[in-house]
């Protein structure tokens, strides 16, 4: 992956969802040098819940992991947690094994892999086509 593939996917970045270019930033340190980056989109963090109501509750919710930026490469599904700030909190992968996208909206999809699903809603509507197809093909060459 290079830094070139993810300045590409940080202009996909809506208005005002720049500080989301630190996480992507970061997908660069995660993958392979050769895994290239096809394509990436912010999302709410699946297991993200605001509990509570008010300023106090807000400011902590805040403080969690509350985004995603989901990348497709040419091998696996890279996910890295976010703040709202959009400094990266920690990284996962999801094989595409057994990956299916089971539902997908304007702004909002979801994944199935094994016993498990995922809803990713609130996705950057700039991201979230170019994202999708990426993932589409990717399924699609593994058959």
């Amino acid at each position: 992956m290079t830094p070139e593939e993810a300045g590409i996917q940080k202009e996909r970045l809506p208005r005002g969802w720049g500080r989301f270019g630190k996480a992507i930033d970061a997908l660069v340190e995660v993958a392979a040098p050769d895994e290239p980056l096809l394509a990436a989109c912010v999302t709410v963090n699946p297991s993200f819940q605001q509990r509570g109501v008010g300023l106090t509750a807000g400011l902590l919710g805040a403080s969690g992991t509350t985004n995603v930026v989901v990348a497709v490469t040419d091998r696996r599904l890279l996910l890295i947690t976010t703040a709202m700030n959009g400094n990266p909190r920690g990284t996962e992968e999801i094989a595409y094994d057994a990956l299916a996208i089971t539902d997908r909206g304007k702004k909002d999809f979801t994944l199935s892999w094994g016993d498990s699903t995922a809803r990713f809603s609130g996705a950057a509507k700039t991201m979230i086509g170019p994202f999708l197809d990426a993932l589409d093909a990717q399924l699609a060459a593994r058959g």
